[in-house]
C-alpha cells in the first residue's frame, strides 16, 4: 500500500509542476508577449491579461480533476495497469510507443465525433472552441466530461498492453501533457522532434484547428486526418 501512495503521490506533484508551468507559460504569452515573433496567428487579436483571468476557474477546477481522478485511478486500478516488475528499456519504452498509439486512434475519432455531432459540440466541446487562439492553459479549458472521455484512450492502451511500468506510466503523463500545453500555445514550434517522428502533430497542425474548426482532428500524429483526408495545413 506505501508504493501505491508514495506512486498516486509523485503522480499528483508531476500533474501539478506541468500546470504551473502551463500557467507561468500563458502569463508570459499575455503578460510579457513572448514568443510574439513565431505567433502562428499573427493577424488574429493577441489574447490578453483579461483572457487569462478568465479562463483561469475552469483551467484550475481540471486540473484538481485531474489530480483526484489520476490517484483514484491509480488506487483503485494499480494492481491491474502497473506492473512493478517491468524496469527495463524495452519495457518502458515500448508499451510507450504502444499507448501513444492507441491513445492517438480513440482521440481522433472521438475529438472528430464532438464536431460532426451537433448536440455534443453545443453542449460540450464548444466550450474547448471558446479558444479562437488559444494559449497554454487551454489545453485543458475544456468540459469535465470531454477530458474524462480523453482518459479513455490512454487506459485502453494500458489495458490492451497487459499492464506497464509506472515510469511508463509518468512519462506518458509528462509527453502527453507537455505536447497538449505547446500546440495551445499559439507560439509556432520548430523542434526537430518533429522532423523525426513520423506523422508527429505540430503547433501549427492544431491551431489551424482551433481557427476553422472542421479539419485537423488528430492530436498527437497526423496519420488519421492524412487517412480521412481531414488534414488542413
Amino acid at each position: 500500500m506505501n508504493i501505491i501512495n508514495n506512486h498516486i503521490f509523485i503522480t499528483s506533484i508531476l500533474i501539478i509542476v506541468i500546470n504551473i508551468f502551463a500557467f507561468l507559460y500563458s502569463y508570459l504569452f499575455v503578460k510579457l508577449k513572448i514568443g510574439n515573433s513565431t505567433r502562428i496567428q499573427k493577424n488574429e487579436v493577441r489574447p490578453d491579461l483579461n483572457y487569462l483571468i478568465s479562463h483561469t476557474p475552469r483551467f484550475l477546477l481540471n486540473v484538481v480533476s485531474l489530480i483526484l481522478l489520476s490517484g483514484v485511478g491509480l488506487y483503485f486500478f494499480y494492481d491491474y495497469i502497473i506492473d512493478i516488475n517491468k524496469i527495463s528499456f524495452l519495457h518502458i519504452v515500448v508499451p510507450l510507443i504502444f499507448i501513444f498509439i492507441i491513445d492517438d486512434v480513440f482521440f481522433y475519432f472521438v475529438h472528430k465525433l464532438l464536431h460532426v455531432n451537433n448536440f455534443l459540440y453545443k453542449k460540450i466541446h464548444r466550450i474547448h472552441h471558446e479558444a479562437n487562439m488559444p494559449i497554454a492553459i487551454d489545453y485543458i479549458y475544456a468540459h469535465p466530461f470531454e477530458w474524462l472521455v480523453g482518459y479513455i484512450g490512454p487506459f485502453i492502451g494500458i489495458l490492451l498492453y497487459g499492464g506497464i511500468s509506472i515510469y511508463t506510466f509518468w512519462l506518458y503523463l509528462i509527453i502527453r501533457n507537455m505536447h497538449e500545453i505547446f500546440i495551445h500555445s499559439g507560439i509556432n514550434s520548430s523542434s526537430f522532434l518533429y522532423k523525426i517522428i513520423p506523422f508527429a502533430a505540430d503547433n501549427k497542425h492544431h491551431d489551424l484547428h482551433h481557427k476553422k474548426y472542421n479539419c485537423n482532428y488528430a492530436s498527437t500524429f497526423t496519420f488519421w486526418d492524412r487517412v480521412s483526408k481531414t488534414q488542413l495545413k
